[in-house]
């Protein structure tokens, strides 16, 4: 029976500690990150943000022309153009056709901005 409880409390102990270990390192990782978003350092990849950057950019170009603001919604169609081309730039062989839909779209305002 001594053994037995033993056992049990060694198990308890062991699981204690992994358990403590564990928060202990999720902790660290969360400072980590606090202190280098709080200094402006960023681990992210460069062209996860130019990413993030066009697809805005997209969004708000196609809002504005929905609402027929195409002399406005030229200069996110710009903005897209620049932001896709940067990132077929940064990864050679991506991004192509989303480039090629930003200034296709890019023409097509344009010409409506020009008529309307």
């Amino acid at each position: 029976m001594d053994d037995l409880l033993m056992k049990l409390v060694s198990a308890a102990i062991m699981g204690g500690l992994i358990g403590l270990a564990g928060y202990a390192g999720a902790a660290r990782r969360r400072r980590q990150a606090a202190r280098a978003e709080a200094t402006g350092t960023s681990t992210e990849d460069p062209t996860q943000a130019l990413l993030r950057h066009a697809e805005r950019a997209d969004r708000e170009r196609d809002e504005l022309a929905s609402q027929g603001r195409f002399t406005d919604a030229l200069g996110h169609a710009q903005e897209a153009v620049d932001h896709w081309t940067a990132l077929t730039q940064a990864r050679v062989g991506r991004f192509q056709g989303e480039r090629q839909s930003a200034l296709r779209r890019l023409q097509e305002l344009r010409t409506r901005a020009g008529s309307a």
